[in-house]
Parts: structure tokens; sequence; C-alpha cells
């Protein structure tokens, strides 16, 4: 054992027992045995053995929900219209993304292509829910009274395919619907990434489907105002199915509504609104959120305001 003054042996007991180390190297004590840490605590249950800690830890572990998006970073939202165009534009720009649904086509898409929207729901009473798109022509299913109308966001969306309304549609969208609800487990289907109701027969459609099958759920906005035909129906079917029909009237605040702004902002709230917090994270320079684990707009009726993108 290398011999140590009487000073250095004070020096050394001194280190030890303020815990500036916890080990001496070898040959300096005689044991040269470790000074035992102390033993953090376990975050157990009152009782909790750790073999069943550990089963919960693996349990809690399983139940979560992964985020399947493709792509996770959104765009910014500016303020700015990126596209407008003329007041006489009939239908989308990109006439070529127009497309009959054929054999073998599916007109429902998997969220989880979207970073906006995610794959999945993560939270609340539809938790674990499949998540599911539709797009339909902007413009040509549309009420003419969209304030929207020339700044239509799918002005600056060249690549998405915009499913023509009518019968073939129709039969694909029940037909995909009755596929995806078989199984029992909850769907929610956002009605629509673009385009609106464009009849009221249109609309019995989808209320055929939720009657069909009490595990399909739908969100989404349209741009038809109470007082009007088709507006004052989708009130009626929600009123009726209550969340399981969160459509909400777009250009409007109040209950169910949602309504967009030209400038971005800091605030989470406006007057009564809810900022979106997808586009609120986004401004404040983070990501991560999306509908699947935001929820919002199908699990309250709080007015949702937009930033223009």
């Amino acid at each position: 054992m290398t011999s140590l003054s009487p000073e250095t042996r004070r020096l050394i007991d001194e280190a030890v027992a303020s815990g500036r180390f916890t080990r001496i190297p070898a040959g300096m004590r005689a044991d040269s045995a470790p000074i035992p840490r102390p033993k953090r605590g376990r975050p157990r249950k009152n009782g909790e053995t750790l073999s069943e800690l550990k089963a919960r830890r693996a349990t809690k572990a399983a139940g979560k929900i992964a985020d399947r998006r493709r792509f996770k970073v959104s765009p910014v939202p500016s303020g700015t219209t990126r596209v407008i165009v003329a007041a006489d534009t009939p239908g989308t720009i990109f006439s070529t993304r127009i497309a009959t649904p054929a054999s073998g086509d599916r007109v429902l898409k998997d969220g989880a292509s979207s970073c906006k929207i995610g794959g999945d729901v993560h939270k609340g009473r539809l938790r674990g829910a499949r998540i599911y798109t539709l797009t339909l022509e902007e413009r040509a299913t549309c009420p003419r009274s969209c304030g929207l109308w020339q700044a239509c966001y799918g002005n600056a969306m060249p690549h998405p395919t915009r499913w023509q309304r009518g019968p073939e549609l129709e039969r694909a969208v029940a037909e995909e619907v009755a596929a995806l609800c078989a199984p029992g487990d909850p769907v929610l289907i956002r009605l629509h990434i673009l385009g609106d109701f464009y009849s009221f027969d249109y609309l019995r459609l989808w209320v055929a489907l939720l009657d069909d099958h009490p595990n399909l759920n739908v969100f989404g906005f349209t741009a038809w105002p109470p007082g009007t035909h088709i507006g004052d129906g989708i009130a009626r079917v929600r009123a009726a199915l209550g969340r399981r029909f969160s459509i909400r009237h777009s250009g409007r605040t109040g209950p169910w509504g949602s309504f967009t702004i030209n400038f971005p902002t800091e605030r989470p709230r406006l007057g009564d609104a809810v900022v979106c917090p997808e586009q609120a994270e986004a401004m404040n320079g983070r990501q991560g959120r999306h509908c699947g684990n935001c929820c919002l707009c199908w699990q309250s009726d709080l007015p949702i305001v937009f930033v223009e993108h």
C-alpha cells in the first residue's frame, strides 16, 4: 500500500465526506472499496414490486400510439395567400389532377400521408382510431358564396388527386367505409381536404353511412352557411349525431364555427376562438402537433381560427 502522510489522509477523508468523489483510487485506502451511492427512489406505486413496476412500464409502452406520419415538419403559416385565381374560375387550376374512381382506386387516403392530419388519434374518446381523408375538386363542389373562393389553399396544392363528384365516387366511398368499419374499431374521416358537400343527396349518403356503421366518425369544414338547404341539413345532422359528425361552418365564430385571418399570431386565442394548435406551435417554432394528437376539431364545439397559408 502506498504510504500516505496524515495530511493527505485527512484531505481524502474530507473529500469523501463532502461527496466530491465516491471511489478512492486503488492503493490510497487499504480496502480500496467503492463508497456506496445512495439508491435512487423508484417511481413505484404503494406496495408495487420491481417486477410489477417493469410489467406496468411494458404495458404502457405497448399501448403507446406510434406517429406514423411520413413527413413531420409542417409549413409555418405566414398569413399570406400564395395563389389567387380569377373570380370566375369554376374549379381547380390543376385539371390533370381530377379523377373518376375506377376499379382498384382508393378514394379514402391514410392520414399518415399528411403531416398536418396524422394517421391515428392519440387521445380522447376516439383514441386508437385510424384517420382517413377525402379530397374533392375545389370550387366545383363548393358554394359560390365561399369567402375563400379565389384564395382557396388548394390553389397551391398541385399534387393531390381530386375525386370527381358523382355516382362512381359515392359508390367507392360506401364500399371503402364498409371495409374500414367492418373490424369494429373506430374510424375517423376528414371531410374534405378540398371541396365540400356538393348536393343534399351526397349529405344523405354520409348520414346513411353513419347510421349503418356506429364506429364511423367524421370531422371537417363546410362553406355552406346556416340558412341554406345544405347548411341547415348539416346543422341538423350534427345536432342529431353529436361529435360523430363534427362538421364546422366556415367564415363565422360561435359554436361549431371557424374562420381565417391574414396575419400570423402568437396568441392561443382570439376572442372566443382557439387558434389552430398545429398552426400555433409552428408559428412559435415548434413541430410535432397534428390533428391526431390535438383532437380539438372533434372534441370541442369552440370556434377555431386559422391563419392563411
